[in-house]
């Protein structure tokens, strides 16, 4: 299951979404200093289309590749406490395909004609392969995909 984020507040812009200096002031009266990785978080928030904390990390991954998982995850449940965001549990499919958990497998689409259903631990050695191909051979278990667009 992802985590299915919309963007709520009392003190809403025409567009319906808190603005990013309200989010800015909210921080400070909450005693954070507004980082860059901060204002990036912020901004993807705020201007991306995303259903999922998975896919705000990619997109802030994506503009500033030094950023971490748990970085974003912080900043994220911050957000959600100040009442920029609101978290709600859905259904992985809801993740746009960029993001996968492996729990049931995927489909592997090769052209119009051809699908192969793959099974977690189809994937699991698949990914544990290439893993060791790249020099990565002590990696025991794969946790999740994250696909990056483009």
């Amino acid at each position: 299951m992802g985590d299915y984020m919309t963007k709520v507040n009392d003190n809403e812009t025409l567009s319906g979404f808190m603005s990013k200096e309200d989010i800015y002031e909210r921080l400070k009266e909450n005693g954070l200093r507004i980082t860059d990785q901060r204002k990036l978080i912020v901004d993807v928030i705020t201007t991306e289309e995303y259903s999922c904390c998975k896919e705000v990390y990619l997109l802030a991954h994506k503009r500033d590749s030094s950023i971490g998982v748990a970085t974003v995850y912080r900043m994220i449940n911050v957000l959600e406490e100040i009442g920029a965001i609101s978290r709600k549990s859905i259904e992985k499919a809801a993740c746009n395909g960029r993001c996968c958990d492996m729990k049931e497998g995927c489909t592997v689409v090769a052209d119009e004609s051809t699908q192969v259903i793959l099974s977690e631990e189809d994937m699991q050695e698949a990914l544990k392969y290439i893993m060791k191909k790249k020099g990565y051979a002590d990696v025991e278990q794969i946790k999740a995909v994250l696909f990056t667009p483009g």
